[in-house]
């Protein structure tokens, strides 16, 4: 009886395997035709479940040690990493101070044995006034356009003040700085590190505090995380590439271009990024839909030829080649698209070692001297004389300078008939609106979300504004975007109105701030603590929240609650200017002048400017009669609000009328 249901059982383990085997490869010969990738969704690769875990690129090296060491050449290769001489690209020789007219401000980068330090300082006359060093934990972009530099506050990671011009060989203030010289203080969020390196992990109870930085952009950002990939290969189960999909990893090309696409500009598409409800930067994963996390938008000119350094996947979607090459239903797979990114751009090659004869082919194999539809046989070209030394390129896709970059030239993906340069570079034309790049018809949530947060922070122009309140008007939308609305427009007693019954409701930590931010304006000073007190329980880490709440207390004469939250946190952040600013107030408050004169002038170590550090340290030197400094941080604050006066005695009573911590 045993033998017979040992037989049995065997035979049936046999007939199971049989069974199991065949249904295998019926599975992957079904997935491997055309048909079968034509029917694929989001769900065809198996890597895409959030289960599956990101495994690095040295895991990845082991395999395809080919693929990884021309990669690393590459502009994504070399996207980021920590701070060394080998990955600087800056010019270091005979390099003069770069000079900020606007804040009267000098900026120097300097090697102090292997480390990197940016210096900013202020001259009075010949004599140095104020310096401040910072050590560059890490410097970001490859270096074909530009080298920028972050620095850290124990774990929180922010942009210096200085950044490389590699084309032009020139040191200059970062993007955005030349208007709006935030010094030190310009926080890196996860939405600016998810696009400009491998996948980071951000503490979420903050903005810019990071458990874990990859160095440099990796294999898994195409191809999506590799543990289930790695995990079959270490088992033994083998796929044959060339007759069908290993569906345990993204393989871009096996994509519908709709999906192959979204790959590309998930960061080659610059924009203002509006997340989906319950979303995260770090959730889109290669094989997804990226409108399903976020959707970019773009403002819309009159002129269309606008365009900004990352809108490449934009622009080359707008290309007559592109759209004629690619008929038919780009949601569908299809092997036979004429016209892709990954036609031109090899990702595992740089674009340094692609010779120019490469990117020629893609056009000469469409547009064949012999073909009536061709302007071909009017191109030097078709004879193999170069007309352009960049070929193809250089005519129909020139490079000219982008509108959100300075000093750096690049390549606009719009491909068209030759333009004279001027033509290239003539006025935007009026603003009309914003439209998103990656959904065309973007629901009227979404779009107010967009309009209310490009006004924040891209353009302060009415018209986004007006544009959101007329979508508001004619669609219910959610009390939180009727808060942001009514704040970022100043209308506090607006916001104080939407949030008076939302006490125990769920809002967000940032509705909560806002909220708080309305109450304190308007003079309601309990409830803007308990408002701040909810954002800052619901985001411990944000060293923001935690200031502007201690200050709050501060000002409720709840002094020793402030303090202790203050310290904590300074204990996490060495030079958070408002925290060091609270905690000298305190002190102020408990008469600890030694103490408070300490952290005023930690504070004017960090930021000369800061006016409320200079009034306090005028008063405190007042109290002890020392006359001449008191002076002294007047002067500065008559400097820095722009008052010319001789008369500073009467100046010094006015302005301590004044002393107070502000709303």
């Amino acid at each position: 009886m045993n033998l017979i249901s040992s037989i049995s059982l065997r035979k049936l383990s046999i007939l199971f395997t049989l069974i199991f085997v065949g249904c295998f490869g019926l599975i992957f010969t079904y997935c491997g035709s055309n048909d079968s990738i034509a029917k694929q969704d989001t769900g065809f690769f198996l890597n895409l479940n959030d289960t599956v875990n990101y495994v690095g690129m040295e895991t990845c090296k082991g395999c395809h040690s080919d693929k990884h060491s021309t990669f690393v050449h590459t502009g994504m290769g070399l996207s980021f990493d920590a701070t060394s001489k080998l990955k600087s690209k800056g010019n270091f020789n005979q390099n003069k101070p770069i000079f900020d007219p606007n804040r009267n401000l000098y900026y120097y980068p300097y090697w102090q044995n292997n480390s990197l330090y940016i210096s900013e300082y202020r001259l009075n006359g010949k004599d140095t006034s104020y310096c401040r060093k910072e050590k560059i934990s890490y410097i970001i972009g490859s270096g074909q356009h530009t080298n920028s530099h972050f620095w850290k506050d124990g774990d929180f990671l922010y942009q210096a003040p200085l950044t490389y011009y590699t084309q032009k060989g020139k040191w200059d203030l970062p993007p955005g700085f030349e208007n709006n010289n935030t010094s030190f203080h310009r926080k890196i969020d996860v939405e600016c590190m998810a696009c400009h390196n491998a996948m980071p992990t951000v503490n979420e109870q903050s903005v810019n505090l990071f458990d874990k930085i990859p160095l440099g952009i990796d294999c898994e950002r195409c191809h999506g995380p590799g543990e289930l990939h790695v995990n079959q290969k270490r088992n033994g189960i083998l796929v044959d590439v060339r007759k069908q999909a290993d569906r345990s990893i993204v393989n871009p090309k096996r994509l519908p271009y709709s999906l192959q696409i979204d790959i590309c500009q998930r960061c080659h598409l610059q924009g203002n990024n509006v997340l989906k409800p319950n979303k995260k930067f770090t959730d889109f994963r290669p094989g997804m839909k990226l409108s399903d996390v976020f959707e970019v938008y773009m403002p819309k000119y009159e002129n269309k030829d606008y365009f900004v350094m990352a809108g490449h996947a934009d622009r080359f979607q707008q290309s007559q080649c592109f759209i004629k090459s690619n008929k038919g239903k780009t949601e569908i797979y299809n092997p036979n698209l004429n016209l892709t990114c990954i036609n031109c751009h090899n990702p595992h090659v740089s674009v340094k070692e692609t010779k120019i004869q490469i990117f020629n082919k893609v056009c000469v194999d469409c547009h064949q001297a012999d073909s009536k539809r061709s302007g071909l046989k009017n191109c030097k070209l078709a004879s193999s004389q170069q007309i352009n030394p960049k070929g193809c390129v250089g005519c129909h896709m020139p490079a000219s300078g982008s509108e959100d970059i300075p000093h750096v030239l690049v390549h606009d993906h719009k491909i068209q008939r030759p333009k004279k340069l001027g033509d290239l570079e003539q006025s935007k034309g009026k603003l009309l609106g914003l439209y998103a790049v990656n959904n065309p018809n973007p629901d009227n949530k979404t779009l107010v979300k967009a309009y209310i947060s490009y006004f924040e922070k891209f353009n302060p122009d009415a018209l986004f504004l007006n544009k959101a309140q007329s979508i508001i008007e004619k669609t219910e939308i959610d009390v939180e975007d009727k808060i942001h609305l009514a704040y970022v427009k100043g209308d506090f007693n607006q916001v104080n109105s939407l949030s008076k019954d939302l006490s125990n409701k769920n809002l967000d930590a940032w509705t909560n701030y806002r909220v708080a931010k309305a109450c304190d304006k308007t003079n309601k000073l309990n409830d803007a603590i308990n408002w701040y007190k909810l954002a800052f329980e619901k985001m411990p880490l944000n060293l923001d929240f935690g200031a502007e709440y201690a200050n709050a207390l501060i000002r409720n004469n709840e002094v020793n609650k402030a303090k202790e939250i203050l310290q904590k946190l300074n204990k996490i952040a060495k030079k958070h200017e408002l925290i060091i600013l609270n905690l000298a107030v305190c002190f102020f408050k408990e008469n600890n002048l030694n103490e408070s004169k300490k952290n005023l002038l930690s504070v004017l170590s960090l930021n000369p400017d800061n006016e409320l550090a200079n009034l306090y340290l005028a008063e405190m030197y007042i109290k002890v009669s020392e006359n001449d400094l008191a002076k002294k941080h007047l002067e500065n604050v008559m400097r820095i609000r722009k008052i010319p006066t001789k008369n500073w005695k009467s100046e010094v009573e006015r302005m301590m009328r004044e002393i107070e911590i502000p709303n």
